[in-house]
């Protein structure tokens, strides 16, 4: 079943505003708590992984419940509405945080945003699974997710440097509650937008699972091989991208303005190259796209440490370069992810969606949380301060270097391992498709 390029616009629209509370908040928020509201960088790394830990285990609750809600509204839009809802008062008590804010305050505001980011992503990607029962079409349609997540990364990314441009001020205050507002505007319209326009398709198989099943499923070896593979590749951009402005600024040299545009420069050609592993996923299949994606990413990464000081063409350049395997992984696995609930669906008469893809958002919740925790841990351990910036020691700068470049390499590696091989193909989801339609 093709899905209309009007539906499909509606639906992939509250990407645009949920996509800016994933990197840019790793990339920005740390670093504005660590620095400008003067919280120790010990304990911010701290909170962004509290606020997980605590966080994570409630995706799989959201999914089991999203799977159990009949109304006449459906299963999805309740909660995608509710989430979007409880994202908004976070997104206020996070970005429009104040110098003196204490790490209770911030816990609690961090966890409210989480919560319901949460609700929103479960039901909206869990809706995408089940708008197509075509292979392809799956593909075609977190393609569109994918490029429309990285859209809103790269609109959201470029508001700190025109709010700072326009107010004619250099205080990353200015920037950071720019990006707050311009999420609490656009989340409601483009859910609106949503829930008016895209249908929801009858369930494909009966049967409620049990409480007890948010478990059980963690015991399917396809589910955890998929998971791993995931976490493994969203760890790698994740670590990298909790580096990236100190990586330009202190051990690069670029100034604040130019680090940041450098991160449009990753997502502006991820956007562009989206497409084209589409294609190829069409073509060779999704796991060997992303295998390949993976591999590219990995050398790609590598090649960063080369990336000279004080050289903006050649940096803008090096990060467009590794923007574009860096989007395959994310997109392609949400559609393997339908194709392996469906393999289960029929196996077992349950549909499981929307929990399955909970324990995905979980996953992707740890792929950016552990590199904030880990890393800045590590940085201080090696003597690296935020707020010294390039005067820091010459073994902390070649530290800070170290953890950018190798890491995430070596993360992508791993998930190309984990995911290669992967045994359900266009012709085995046909069948599985043909079976549920009977």
């Amino acid at each position: 079943m093709k899905v209309k390029n009007g539906t499909l616009a509606a639906f992939v629209a509250p990407c645009l505003p949920i996509a800016a509370v994933g990197l840019p908040v790793v990339v920005y928020l740390p670093p504005y708590y660590a620095g400008t509201l003067g919280l120790d960088i010990a304990v911010v790394g701290l909170l962004f992984f509290l606020v997980r830990i605590i966080d994570v285990p409630m995706d799989p609750v959201i999914g089991h419940l999203v799977d159990r809600t009949h109304s006449r509204f459906g299963r999805f839009r309740p909660w995608l509405v509710a989430g979007a809802a409880m994202m908004m008062a976070g997104v206020y008590a996070v970005f429009m945080a104040s110098p003196g804010l204490g790490p209770p305050r911030a816990l609690a505001g961090l966890l409210l945003m989480y919560l319901g980011f949460s609700a929103a992503l479960v039901s909206h990607t869990a809706w995408g699974a089940v708008l197509s029962d075509n292979y392809h079409e799956r593909s075609r349609i977190f393609g569109a997710w994918q490029m429309t997540n990285l859209a809103g990364l790269f609109l959201i990314l470029a508001v700190p440097p025109a709010a700072q441009a326009l107010a004619g001020s250099k205080d990353a205050a200015v920037g950071v509650q720019a990006m707050g507002w311009t999420i609490i505007i656009a989340l409601p319209l483009a859910v609106l937008w949503n829930v008016m326009r895209v249908p929801e398709p009858d369930r494909i198989a009966g049967g409620h699972h049990r409480i007890g099943d948010i478990f059980g499923v963690m015991r399917l070896p396809l589910l955890r091989r998929l998971l791993l593979a995931d976490l493994l590749s969203s760890l790698a951009p994740g670590l990298s991208g909790a580096l990236l402005l100190f990586f330009f600024e202190a051990a690069r040299g670029y100034p604040p303005a130019q680090a940041s545009t450098l991160l449009l420069f990753y997502f502006a050609a991820g956007l562009v190259a989206a497409p084209f592993w589409v294609r190829i996923a069409r073509r060779y299949s999704k796991h060997r796209a992303i295998t390949w994606a993976l591999l590219i990413y990995a050398v790609l990464q590598t090649a960063t440490m080369l990336i000279p000081r004080e050289q903006f063409a050649i940096a803008a350049f090096g990060m467009a370069l590794a923007g574009l395997p860096a989007v395959a992984p994310a997109f392609l696995m949400r559609a393997m992810l339908a194709d392996l609930s469906e393999a289960e669906t029929v196996r077992t008469g349950q549909d499981r969606t929307a929990l399955f893809y909970a324990a995905l958002v979980a996953v992707q919740k740890l792929g950016y949380a552990i590199p904030v925790g880990a890393s800045y841990a590590v940085l201080g351990l090696i003597g690296f301060d935020p707020q010294r910036g390039g005067a820091n020691t010459p073994a902390a700068i070649d530290g800070l270097v170290a953890l950018f470049v190798f890491p995430p390499a070596l993360l992508a590696l791993g998930a190309a391992v984990v995911i290669r091989g992967w045994p359900i193909d266009a012709a085995s989801q046909a069948r599985n498709a043909a079976a549920l339609a009977r």
